[in-house]
């Protein structure tokens, strides 16, 4: 049986939490025109390609050979994404103009800065109480780190 590609994204895009009528402006289409096309059993691979990237989801889990020969988007659209694990660095003209990706991307550089330097605030901190023969403190600094580390 063959799979009802328009439920499939309709559901994709429910989990998304994205509006319909935010996405169907994002296509430049209107919401009616959405709602119809995701009615149909067989859309366009091109439409389906282009909903993931306003929504940010990969749709290769969906619909295996969606993104060409070799699995990724890029074969077929040189502003898609390299792979999965790399698809949050590219940003594609879409979601460039939106002012809350925007932000949200330098919220994300912001916080993985601080959590380098944070990093090395304790690796510093690990030098000192070496430096000073402070075991105690070592050993607490040390116990930290590994309790962060089973957490992540």
């Amino acid at each position: 049986m063959e799979q009802h590609k328009g439920k499939i994204v309709e559901e994709a895009i429910k989990k998304s939490g994205f509006r319909m009528k935010a996405l169907a402006k994002k296509l430049g289409i209107a919401r009616n025109t959405l709602y119809t096309r995701l009615k149909e059993a067989d859309i366009k691979d091109a439409f389906i390609i282009e909903i993931g990237r306003v929504i940010h989801y990969d749709f290769s889990n969906d619909f295996p050979g969606i993104y060409g020969e070799n699995g990724r988007e890029e074969a077929t659209d040189p502003r898609g994404y390299a792979s999965k694990e790399d698809t949050c660095q590219y940003i594609d003209e879409t979601s460039a103009r939106d002012p809350y990706f925007v932000q949200l991307q330098l919220l994300n550089k912001k916080y993985l800065k601080l959590m380098e330097d944070y990093n090395r605030l304790l690796k510093m901190l690990i030098v000192l109480a070496n430096d000073n023969e402070l075991m105690g403190i070592k050993q607490e600094i040390m116990a930290f780190i590994k309790s962060e580390e089973q957490g992540a």
